[in-house]
């Protein structure tokens, strides 16, 4: 597997937009947009040539900077957790919706939901000591 790094992102872009411009050159593994600070991404090939392909075809273009990252592990996910028999971590694998590994955001069936991650639960409203009286 091959990490490419993008640089100079519009700080609006997202992960699908990334992926619909760079899936012609091969199979992606994720996409990880950084958003504090914006301005960056890293997308995981699963070969080395089409990560190089990528890096020929589109450094320069919308004044991106494409090159191969020399951060093993970009700035996305945890990186706990054990691999998956790959060389790198497989633990980068996993949903940028909900944060779950197994699958991608556009299979998300958190897509779409109120709040982006699984973890949110309803305000819960606590009473003050003064609710009710007069």
């Amino acid at each position: 597997m091959s990490r490419v790094y993008v640089g100079n992102l519009d700080p609006r872009v997202t992960e699908r937009e990334l992926e619909d411009e760079f899936r012609v050159f091969g199979v992606i593994r994720s996409v990880w947009v950084a958003r504090r600070p914006p301005g960056y991404a890293f997308l995981d090939f699963d070969d080395k040539r089409d990560a190089q392909d990528a890096i020929r075809e589109l450094d320069g273009k919308n004044g991106w900077r494409v090159e191969l990252s020399h951060n093993s592990r970009g700035g996305g996910g945890g990186g706990r957790g054990g691999g998956r028999g790959r060389s790198g971590s497989g633990s980068d694998l996993k949903c940028y919706e909900c944060g779950e590994p197994g699958h991608f955001a556009r299979e998300c069936r958190m897509r779409g939901s109120s709040g982006r991650r699984r973890s949110r639960s309803p305000a819960r409203y606590r009473r003050s000591p003064s609710y009710g009286r007069r």
